[in-house]
């Protein structure tokens, strides 16, 4: 039996996802990440989450605003299916970050992660992680102040144990908000007590050793990755 060329993709993009964490080398030709540069937002502090500041970090104003330099990114994947002249793209994943200028150790925050539910098992998650790693330079990223999934769980556990290029530093928790810890564990944590696993995760930024770009230069060498920008940033 012959096999279209449309079967074949099919088959080979099914056995990228069955091989686990995938690397740019082993994206296909029709895979592409693409990182898009919102430039600065503005937030006021009481909507990046579900932060009790009142009682917790009483010095601070829940109206405050933050500037947040932020990014999206994204994986796709082409659908050649010969009805149109325009490929149709699959949405594989996505994920967005924001720095915290003057708080968190001015780390960047993945406050959302998502892959779908026909790539879950490819390990696009870990690539988009590795990306934003990349992208956040010396200060690093964190996870989400307020909820971390089971599957992004997983990620940082890869990186605060397995990932020797990583390096990973405390948090200042007197200074980055978060729901996750009691005042009982904080004061644990000031007295230098060991921390639980999820305090770990919580409150520690994971940097690449000599903030360079693996990732990113690998991608750009084999031509993908596409960058965007927000209007306002003149691009």
């Amino acid at each position: 039996m012959r096999i279209s060329e449309n079967q074949l993709k099919k088959i080979i993009r099914n056995v990228i996802l069955a091989e686990g964490a995938i690397t740019p080398d082993q994206l296909g030709d029709d895979f592409k990440v693409i990182i898009h540069n919102h430039g600065t937002r503005v937030w006021p502090l009481k909507s990046l989450g579900r932060v009790d500041l009142k009682q917790r970090f009483s010095h601070l104003d829940p109206n405050t605003i933050i500037n947040m330099h932020c990014y999206t990114l994204q994986i796709k994947y082409k659908i050649d299916h010969g009805k149109t002249l325009d490929p149709i793209f699959d949405h594989v994943g996505e994920l967005e970050m924001r720095k915290w200028e003057g708080m968190c150790n001015d780390a960047w925050e993945i406050y959302w992660a998502d892959v779908e539910d026909d790539y879950i098992d490819g390990g696009f998650g870990p690539l988009m992680y590795d990306v934003a790693m990349e992208l956040s330079g010396e200060h690093g990223v964190m996870c989400d102040r307020n909820s971390v999934s089971n599957s992004a769980a997983r990620v940082w556990d890869y990186y605060l144990k397995y990932r020797a290029d990583v390096f990973t530093d405390d948090v200042d928790i007197d200074n980055c908000p978060s729901d996750m810890m009691s005042q009982g564990e904080q004061g644990q944590i000031r007295a230098g007590g060991e921390s639980p696993w999820h305090q770990k995760v919580y409150f520690s930024t994971n940097t690449v050793a000599g903030a360079t770009t693996p990732a990113i230069d690998a991608l750009n060498r084999l031509g993908r990755v596409e960058y965007s920008f927000s209007k306002k940033l003149g691009k």
